[in-house]
């Protein structure tokens, strides 16, 4: 039947030229909306996105800030450091003409754009397009608090500096002594129902303590505001026989945090700085040679925020290893696995966004099956976000074997920077206090001293302690001690009057008049429970 096949063929062409039409309208179609949204069907803006913010740290999700504090608070620094010029915005503002210098020679921002206009109005667009307007508050919380009954607070009087400035505590359980630094370049060591026992100057405000036998090493930070000027120290001395502290190593850039241990058990110890810097920064190990006495440095991690680290067998290999926090941009936990004598190998275990603001964390057996776990703190809230943050608060990173760290729980605090952990209330658990520097300054501002007791460890169970009181607490210190020597935990914060960005004045005023520098809330565990 050729003239049914030569009309089935007269129709398959019909059909074909039909479907080729379609095809090309909707080709047409196609290439506007990739125009239109910057991408080949996808959006090209968040694929720009993704690809620069991750090659520095770990990439945040547009929807945790509003598009206000993205636009004038984040891109433009976002963009320096992308080698894109922002209108109206000097990425070295601030900075003394040395400082300018260090950050060109580590090449912070780069002579030349890393990517064309076009590809970051795309991000620019991107990120504003999936950003709030405002970000929701949490009522929710206002009602969740306890009132503390197993401690109580005792504000004690050191010196009569006003405003009352602390910058690092730390006890030493052997001598019973508490060694304090201030703002004002002095330390003190102070005893419960004695006071100041000594007082000692510094070079720069001292940011942490460490003791071995009949020696206390000092951190000092040189700048404790935010440089690149590397004025930091560690000094030491003995307590019984010293009135002045001696410098170890110098030229640290802005040192927070330094362990002291015999890392390769030769009988002579080193040293590790966690040199938080500003821009720049480090993880050092500072090796003492046997004959000279001279330290020399390892730098075992270049990168900034270093905060505080802790000196673990992590892998039950026998050799001691580090565990480090860094925040200030690519907020990490690392563990450096000891291989050889002083050799290590450094593994990320875990990683946050940079608005997260990591601040602390503690290294402790949570659920006591021998693996240690990291509890992480995110509350800073002074660079470039000042707003209330619903992802700030301690996150329980339970380990699972294999450098493999799962968030397993997360209690929400607003602008919380400091943790400590212990059984305060002796019933086989652990416990948890947490301090914020950043509350909500209105109707939870007596969450800036939190107590956590655990009531159900298998499920994460908490119940949540706060202490009303006509001046809250305001502190960058925390430290636990049994300090009136009962047998139970006590805590002890140190008063510290300023802050960063906005305060109610009212409650600035009574911060910086206060006459008070420690904050001791005492363990009633012990003792008759005040009702």
């Amino acid at each position: 039947m050729p003239g049914f096949r030569d009309q089935q063929a007269r129709m398959n062409r019909r059909s074909m030229f039909f479907v080729f039409g379609f095809l090309c309208v909707l080709s047409i179609i196609l290439s506007a909306f990739i125009k239109k949204t910057g991408g080949n069907g996808l959006d090209e803006g968040k694929d720009l996105f993704y690809k620069y913010c991750s090659s520095c740290h770990m990439t945040p999700n547009p929807a945790d800030l509003t598009k206000l504090i993205w636009e004038y608070n984040v891109l433009p620094p976002m963009a320096a450091r992308l080698g894109i010029v922002y209108p109206d915005y000097d990425p070295y503002f601030g900075l003394t003409p040395e400082e300018k210098v260090i950050v060109d020679k580590n090449y912070i921002f780069p002579a030349g754009p890393a990517l064309s206009q076009e590809d970051w109005d795309k991000i620019r667009n991107y990120i504003i397009k999936n950003a709030p307007d405002t970000v929701a508050y949490d009522a929710g919380r206002v009602n969740r608090d306890l009132p503390l009954r197993q401690f109580i607070r005792k504000d004690i009087q050191i010196d009569d500096r006003v405003p009352s400035l602390i910058t690092g505590l730390r006890y030493n359980d052997r001598d019973k002594t508490l060694w304090i630094g201030n703002f004002y370049n002095e330390v003190f060591t102070w005893k419960w129902n004695v006071g100041v026992t000594s007082f000692i100057p510094v070079t720069s405000p001292v940011v942490d303590f460490q003791f071995i036998g009949d020696s206390t090493y000092l951190t000092e930070i040189g700048k404790l505001y935010p440089s690149e000027l590397s004025l930091g120290s560690i000094a030491t001395m003995n307590a019984r026989t010293d009135s002045t502290a001696k410098d170890l190593l110098t030229t640290l850039h802005r040192p927070v945090n330094t362990q002291i241990e015999d890392l390769n058990n030769d009988g002579v110890p080193e040293m590790v700085v966690c040199n938080f810097g500003n821009k720049t920064g480090g993880l050092s190990l500072f090796k003492k040679d046997k004959k000279t006495g001279k330290y020399t440095e390892d730098v075992l991690l270049r990168l900034p925020g270093a905060t505080k680290c802790y000196i673990k067998d992590m892998d039950g290999d026998g050799k001691k290893d580090i565990v480090a926090l860094f925040s200030q941009g690519d907020e990490s936990v690392f563990i450096l696995y000891q291989k050889d004598n002083l050799k290590f190998k450094a593994k990320r275990v875990l990683r946050f966004p940079p608005n997260y603001g990591t601040t602390d964390m503690a290294l402790v057996d949570y659920n006591h099956d021998g693996l240690m776990d990291i509890v992480t703190v995110h509350g800073d809230n002074a660079d470039y976000s000042p707003i209330l943050k619903s992802y700030h608060g301690l996150r329980f990173n339970i380990n699972q074997g294999g450098d493999n760290f799962q968030e397993k729980f997360f209690y929400p605090l607003y602008g919380v920077t400091r943790v400590i952990a212990d059984d305060f209330d002796q019933d086989g658990d652990i416990d948890f206090a947490a301090s914020c520097f950043f509350p909500d300054f209105g109707s939870l501002l007596d969450e800036s001293f939190v107590y956590l007791e655990n009531t159900d460890p298998g499920h994460f169970g908490f119940k949540t302690y706060i202490l009303k009181s006509d001046v809250p607490v305001k502190s960058l210190t925390l430290e636990k001690a049994d300090i009136d020597g009962d047998g139970d935990m006590d805590i002890i914060l140190g008063n510290f009057a300023q802050t960063p960005g906005r305060v109610p004045p009212a409650i600035d005023e009574q911060w910086k008049t206060a006459k008070y520098g420690l904050i001791v809330f005492e363990n009633q565990l012990r003792q008759p429970v005040k009702k």
